[in-house]
């Protein structure tokens, strides 16, 4: 009895794992699929800054994504610094100020791709670094403390590879500044 028993046991081990081996094996080849329906893209972001025609500052970023179907996760960049604001006579506020860069892509028709990207620049401004005094209201900002410019922008793009485009021009009210973003997106070979 014990023989047919341990016999029984034996044999229902053996048969499920031929089952349990095919059902990794189409996990896997399920995944493998996923990976191959993956397009990686390498998506340069370039923040410049005129001061009329003249242009101030031209930053490049680059963000690593995979555009998928509907669409891929999401990269980002974080680059900046902390100021230190005084609060009172010995008291510190630390403000973050820099770029913060967030994306992702997904397959759009005709081999091109569907960018989202999320732009976020401030800088700090201050009267007494020597630069050209901004106007609030036909009135100059007189401060020892930091100003804090800030642009922020968020958008679809319907691009292809090898494409650049400049997406946003933005002016500031206060300097009179112009900044504008420009992506170009590569497929990754």
């Amino acid at each position: 009895m014990r023989r047919i028993t341990l016999a029984v046991l034996v044999c229902g081990l053996v048969c499920s794992n031929p089952s349990l081996a095919a059902q990794e094996k189409q996990k896997t080849e399920e995944k493998s699929e996923a990976k191959r329906d993956m397009t990686p893209l390498r998506v340069q972001v370039v923040i410049a800054e005129y001061d009329g025609e003249k242009r101030l500052s031209s930053l490049p970023y680059t963000l690593l994504v995979n555009a998928e179907n509907p669409r891929g996760q999401k990269a980002a960049i974080r680059m900046g610094l902390r100021v230190p604001v005084a609060t009172s006579t010995n008291q510190f506020q630390y403000m973050d100020v820099g770029t913060n860069l967030d994306g992702w892509a997904g397959k759009a028709e005709d081999g091109r791709f569907v960018l989202h990207l999320g732009v976020e620049r401030s800088s700090a401004y201050s009267s007494s670094s020597g630069q050209k005094a901004a106007l609030v209201g036909g009135n100059e900002v007189l401060s020892t403390q930091p100003v804090i410019q800030s642009f922020r922008s968020e958008l679809d793009v319907l691009i292809r590879d090898g494409q650049a485009i400049e997406t946003t021009v933005a002016t500031d009210p206060v300097s009179g500044r112009v900044t504008k973003v420009g992506v170009t997106v590569n497929i990754l070979k």
